[in-house]
């Protein structure tokens, strides 16, 4: 039992030294296609971050949005990084909802506070979650925190207006033997 103390205020010190590390999820539901907003606030400056956001989509389709890291648009991050705290996106990655398939990757994220738009095509429906990571840079104490936001959106499948020729095979069949129902009823009459 005395031993459980010390450990106790171990767990509790590194808790508070890894708080701004510490991985955010958000439930984000059913995606439609006007899109629905993520993002996250840092208050602290950090090595490295993943946020999770997990969502559903209820036909075949595709998967896409705009991501934002904070910096004004057309500042070198270098430079943004001295001015004031500044979140850098470094990835985006797609997976299913236990994380242990992945789906695409996005790792050609502007740092320099362009928006970066990104897009997983041929996903089925389903639960999806989007990891995206990156870190948060110091700078200026007047600037407290920094932030991203981005929006994602679902487009689903368009059906090939073309049939298939099997359902054209099938259709064929169909009609020939309702043709020979009714040849039968008029012989039979």
């Amino acid at each position: 039992m005395k031993h459980v103390a010390p450990f106790a205020r171990l767990a509790w010190m590194l808790a508070l030294a890894c708080g701004g590390a510490m991985a955010g999820q958000e439930n984000l539901g059913l995606l439609n296609a006007r899109g629905t907003q993520f993002g996250n606030t840092f208050y602290a400056t950090s090595h490295g971050f993943t946020d999770y956001y997990t969502f559903r989509i209820g036909d075949a389709g595709s998967v896409s949005g705009t991501t934002s890291d904070g910096a004004p648009s057309g500042s070198s991050s270098s430079f943004y990084a001295v001015a004031g705290k500044d979140v850098v996106l470094t990835s985006l990655i797609l997976g299913n909802a236990a994380f242990t398939q992945y789906h695409g990757v996005d790792l050609s994220i502007p740092s320099n506070g362009a928006l970066n738009t990104f897009s997983f095509a041929s996903l089925a429906a389903g639960t999806y979650k989007l990891a995206v990571t990156g870190y948060v840079t110091g700078g200026d104490a007047r600037r407290t925190s920094a932030s991203y936001a981005g929006v994602i959106r679902t487009t689903a499948s368009v059906a090939s207006p073309a049939p298939e020729p099997a359902d054209l095979a099938l259709t064929l069949m169909g009609l020939t033997g309702v043709g020979f129902m009714l040849r039968k009823t008029r012989r039979a009459a």
